[in-house]
């Protein structure tokens, strides 16, 4: 009998021992399972923002450059126009025809037609505005003229003295005097393509050529 008392001894000691050791066993899988975990964040987070990295920096549009062209007479004038045209069409610039000699125009804006127009015209006149008149054909048809004047000093002394009248929302637009000049002023990014008019230029040897800051 004592035998099978040994038997039943140890069978209870090897039990106990299996549900023991399975417990630690459950402690250190978890504690893996927990490690390889934390790697896997790491690496995404690794992969997500590297060390180092800099975002794409924005870059800006280059400056424009501007020239002008001056002392071409008229029939020179109309030549290079047409040259700059068929440069236009092959590079990225533009250009703008600026008169030498200008006058100021004071002006109300164009009227939606002619009896709109004639009433205003009778509003400024009851008012006591003078020397006023109705265009009657061109871009500014139905606006009412105020006059034209040498200089910005003195057609901003008409717009004050139209204002006094309580007449409002007049404005000054610059117009070229009867038989003046132009020159051109050639804007682009490119600074290729304002010196390959150097090449132009050549053609037209009384003329100048000169870098200038863009009109804003």
């Amino acid at each position: 009998m004592k035998w099978m008392t040994w038997i039943l001894l140890v069978a209870n000691l090897a039990v106990a021992g299996f549900f023991i050791g399975r417990g630690n066993w459950s402690d250190e899988a978890a504690t893996r399972t927990a490690s390889l975990n934390v790697d896997r964040l790491s690496l995404r987070s690794q992969s997500t923002a590297l060390p180092g990295a800099t975002p794409a920096a924005t870059v800006a549009a280059p400056p424009a450059l501007c020239l002008e062209w001056r002392g071409l007479n008229r029939e020179e004038f109309i030549q290079v126009r047409q040259q700059l045209k068929s440069l236009a069409g092959e590079r990225v610039m533009s250009f703008t025809e600026v008169p030498l000699n200008t006058r100021q125009w004071v002006i109300f804006p164009p009227l939606p037609s002619t009896e709109s127009a004639a009433a205003k015209l009778s509003e400024l006149a009851a008012a006591g505005v003078k020397e006023a008149f109705v265009v009657k054909d061109g871009n500014w048809r139905n606006a009412i003229s105020l006059g034209l004047y040498a200089d910005v000093d003195a057609a901003q002394r008409r717009v004050l003295e139209v204002e006094g009248k309580g007449v409002l929302g007049t404005r000054v637009e610059v117009l070229p005097r009867q038989g003046t000049d132009f020159y051109f002023v050639i804007r682009s990014e490119d600074p290729d393509t304002l010196k390959s008019l150097s090449g132009i230029k050549q053609a037209y040897p009384n003329s100048r050529q000169s870098r200038v800051a863009c009109p804003s």
